[in-house]
């Protein structure tokens, strides 16, 4: 499991950096329970998943700084599995181990720190990946204020976040998984 949570931030800081092209629908989504944040992900198959959040603060030397990040993975239990950032991982995955991540891995050193809460006014990124990486939901704190009851935000292409039902989300998810 250490060897795949270092390929995760692996592939969350390659993607950063290169701006890599993951398609376009969602399989990841922010939903808000009694106003505590929580991932959803739409699994394929049983695939090993992946799920993390990462600050996103768009700098553009991301050399220069480090990568924030906490992140689970595992095999899913479920279709859908809801995620509590920071909190108590759902049946199946673990929370990931952070570690720098050396320059043969990543073409350059970087530093990894462990993110253990969200702060206002900083913007945040979750991903997530199911056989298929889904494009990342950027968020702020100031967003869970926007999300009701049975919805979340979702990204609706590369640059725009929507707010939709949590039913919409998840019945458009299911289609890049066959």
């Amino acid at each position: 499991m250490r060897r795949q949570a270092g390929a995760w931030i692996l592939i969350t800081l390659l993607g950063l950096l290169a701006a890599c092209s993951p398609p376009d629908e969602p399989v990841v989504a922010l939903a808000v329970h009694d106003g505590e944040p929580i991932g959803v992900l739409v699994t394929c198959d049983g695939a090993f998943s992946q799920l993390g959040v990462f600050e996103n603060d768009n700098r553009n030397d991301a050399s220069a700084r480090p990568l924030i990040t906490w992140g689970v993975s595992g095999t899913p239990m479920s279709e859908v599995v809801e995620v509590p950032l920071f909190g108590q991982p759902p049946d199946g995955f673990e929370v990931d181990e952070i570690r720098d991540i050396p320059a043969e891995e990543a073409g350059m050193a970087v530093d990894v720190e462990p993110l253990t809460k969200l702060e206002p006014e900083v913007r945040y990124s979750l991903s997530g990946s199911s056989r298929h990486d889904g494009i990342s939901v950027d968020f702020t704190v100031a967003d869970f204020a926007r999300i009701g009851r049975d919805e979340v935000l979702a990204p609706r292409g590369r640059e725009t976040m929507k707010i939709m039902s949590r039913e919409a989300f998840v019945r458009k998810a299911r289609s890049i998984c066959n």
